[in-house]
């Protein structure tokens, strides 16, 4: 089991980029993610691989090839849309 002190490691931002954690993106003050809560957070890799992780609603999004952070970034805003549409 993963230690909770780990998770608040990595979602705890770098002295040198407060976009960074631990290994993860993180969407401090919504600046990776303007359409997802701040609370929101990534792994990104080669091939524009992300899993993105929203806690807020419970919610783990795979994407690959996505074109760009502008594509992200409106593909989780109708995401999070769709949510919202449902309730």
């Amino acid at each position: 089991m993963l230690e909770a002190s780990w998770i608040d490691e990595m979602l705890r931002p770098s002295a040198l980029n407060p976009q960074y954690g631990l290994l993860w993106w993180l969407n401090t003050g919504r600046a990776q993610a303007p359409s997802a809560p701040a609370s929101c957070y990534a792994a990104r890799g080669a091939g524009s691989n992300v899993i993105w992780i929203d806690p807020e609603h419970d919610l783990v999004v795979v994407v690959r090839w996505i074109k760009n952070d502008e594509a992200l970034n409106a593909f989780l805003g109708q995401v999070l849309g769709a949510l919202t549409d449902a309730k």
